[in-house]
């Protein structure tokens, strides 16, 4: 996937990756904080990546 993935929001690791399975996710390895099941690694990469107060 080309999309880089932000830091965690959570804990400000950049120990993060995509999971993908039935449904995708991203999991922080540091403090096991993780993103939204979505249906693409696609979207749950947007879903991470967005942040409550940024601008677009």
């Amino acid at each position: 996937m080309s999309e880089e993935l932000k830091s965690c929001p959570f804990c400000g690791s950049d120990d993060v990756e995509l999971v993908e399975g039935n449904l995708r996710y991203v999991t922080c390895n540091n403090c096991c904080g993780t993103g939204p099941d979505c249906h693409s690694g696609h979207e749950a990469v947007e879903a991470w990546n967005t942040r409550a107060g940024e601008k677009a």
